[in-house]
């Protein structure tokens, strides 16, 4: 259960990524005294992530125009045989170290206090304490509430849910010099080089993308061998940075609470199993745990009321897309390039995949034939 606002007013939260950055915010608008811990020296390195969100966050916050890079048109997916279809979005590509250091900067300007270069090593659930080092000095520090955004190897999260065995994507990236069409994104279904999930090439500019791609295991065969395949074998003349880093998978049977700790974020798997997106996912269970304090209620449910049944429907869909064979990757496409479902595709929001999935299966009846594995 969450605890009632007179009952603590004191909140300790360990990670300053988006969603710490942001709980920080929200908790100290709501009037907590909120101290955010984060073991790096600058706010959003190393970056992990290639920036690309869905438009949709622009209903959540208000964001500086120097943090969007790009705002995308188009999506082209690539079946096995090379054949694609483009489809309309309206996704967005961020500075995702401008957006960590703009969350914590609202954070700050709530009354929130930083302390960079602080990591923390352990934590007692029965004293409720937690041991931060800094400088080669550890210090103790009690606490009412404890929030977990300390990413998908979360420590917090392995304190609450010891006998659960999480599961990850490996997501190997580089940032590339090159032309591109700043307006289009490329999705590759493969399984070949991206068995379970897909690669990308993410335009941030007309001459920059990010390119990745996540899988279970052999990350840089993988990733070399779709490098190759893409840019050709002198790919890394290209490359200006490499980045990358652990997607996890949701797990509905996550415990995001236990004695005063708190799970947001990657730290909680609020992540979207589809596409490995969890920044709005994350945000809402950030809103989802102020509401629990601010109530008394189990933030366990209301982090679920607020993105839990998306989170379930988007694990369904990947364990369906999981069954896939290079064929069903290359009918996929076939069906998705007619007119009704760039229709759906347009006007959809994908971030409910439940109402978006059924609005396909509409406007092309013959997506039918992968609903069954759906079950």
């Amino acid at each position: 259960m969450g605890f009632p606002l007179a009952m603590t007013k004191s909140v300790s939260i360990i990670g300053a990524g988006t969603i710490g950055g942001y709980g920080g915010y929200l908790l100290g608008r709501a009037g907590y005294s909120v101290s955010i811990y984060e073991d790096h020296k600058v706010i959003g390195e190393p970056c992990h992530c290639t920036g690309i969100i869905t438009s949709s966050i622009l209903k959540m916050v208000d964001l500086p125009t120097e943090i969007v890079l790009n705002k995308l048109s188009s999506v082209k997916v690539i079946g096995p045989n090379g054949k694609s279809c483009v489809l309309p979005t309206t996704d967005i590509v961020v500075d995702r170290v401008k957006l960590d250091e703009h969350f914590v900067g609202l954070a700050e300007k709530e009354g929130a206090k930083l302390y960079r270069s602080h990591k923390m090593v352990s934590c007692d659930l029965k004293e409720k304490k937690f041991v931060i080092s800094h400088e080669g000095k550890e210090e103790t520090h009690s606490f009412s509430t404890l929030v977990g955004a300390d990413g998908p190897n979360s420590s917090l999260a392995k304190l609450l849910n010891p006998s659960l065995k999480r599961k990850h994507w490996i997501g190997p990236q580089a940032v590339i010099s090159g032309t591109f069409d700043k307006s289009q994104y490329e999705v590759y279904l493969n399984n070949d080089f991206c068995k379970g999930f897909f690669a990308w090439v993410v335009p941030s500019s007309s001459t920059t993308a990010v390119v990745g791609l996540a899988v279970r295991d052999r990350a840089s065969h993988h990733f070399k061998k779709f490098m190759e395949m893409r840019f050709g074998k002198a790919y890394k003349e290209k490359v200006i940075r490499y980045l990358g880093g652990l997607i996890p998978l949701y797990d509905s049977g996550i415990n995001c609470y236990k004695n005063g700790v708190y799970l947001v974020g990657d730290a909680g798997g609020h992540v979207k199993a589809t596409t490995g997106g969890g920044i709005i996912p994350g945000m809402k269970a950030a809103r989802g745990l102020v509401a629990s304090l601010k109530s008394g209620k189990d933030y366990d449910k209301t982090w679920r009321k607020q993105t839990g049944f998306n989170l379930f429907t988007h694990l369904k869909i990947r364990h369906m897309l999981d069954t896939f064979s290079d064929t069903d990757y290359n009918r996929l496409i076939e069906y998705m390039g007619g007119k009704r479902v760039q229709k759906v595709m347009k006007n959809s929001d994908r971030e409910y995949p439940a109402s978006f999935a059924l609005r396909l299966f509409f406007a092309e009846p013959r997506l039918a034939r992968f609903a069954t594995r759906l079950l």
